[in-house]
């Protein structure tokens, strides 16, 4: 399930990637749009786990992102993003890891409140030392931000995020399957900069 789910994934973004490069070469050709970014983020994290036999209780960590991508448009970047997530709590270390493909549509010509859609590999890891629980799933990633200069070429943005993985979600006990049907999802509230 996961070799499939990264298969997929990476298909998607190779997609993505020429698709930005085809409009990248027309924007120099004086096509607009075009451009590379990155973006870095750091928030407070919530994730969760459920299936038939997880407590379902959303845990707070600190979390981070990386983003990297193209414009298309003058309304629209999109990019591959890798987010992260830890929580240590009673001996026990969780950890989650969400790597996605991402669009960023601006619906007006200032460019500062965005809206951002796409889909994630969502995995989670839970470790005592001794037993270690793992959940993953593929689903959608969503969000909303506003964004301000700080110079001509960064800006800075308080974000909201959400990514949740509900297909092909499955629940491992030390690598045997332990349930099905597991959703893991995870939900960032914080501050991401950006340079384009």
């Amino acid at each position: 399930m996961h070799r499939t789910g990264v298969i997929l994934l990476a298909l998607v973004l190779a997609r993505m990637h020429d698709a930005v490069a085809q409009r990248s070469a027309s924007a120099s050709r004086g096509g607009g749009g075009g451009g590379l970014w990155y973006s870095v983020g750091v928030a407070p994290g919530w994730a969760r786990v459920t299936c038939d036999i997880c407590a379902g209780r959303r845990q707070t960590g600190g979390s981070a992102f990386l983003g990297v991508g193209g414009s298309t448009s003058r309304a629209l970047r999109v990019g591959a993003e890798l987010a992260g997530w830890r929580q240590s709590e009673g001996g026990v270390t969780q950890t989650l890891m969400s790597v996605g493909a991402a669009a960023y549509w601006y619906p007006n010509v200032q460019r500062r409140f965005y809206l951002r859609g796409g889909a994630a590999i969502v995995m989670h890891r839970a470790s005592d030392g001794t037993d270690v629980v793992t959940s993953s799933g593929i689903g959608p990633q969503l969000g909303v931000g506003y964004e301000y200069s700080v110079s001509r070429a960064w800006r800075i943005a308080p974000f909201a995020h959400y990514a949740v993985g509900v297909v092909g979600g499955d629940v491992k006990f030390n690598g045997g399957q332990a349930a099905g049907s597991a959703t893991v999802s995870f939900f960032q509230v914080g501050a991401s900069l950006t340079r384009r």
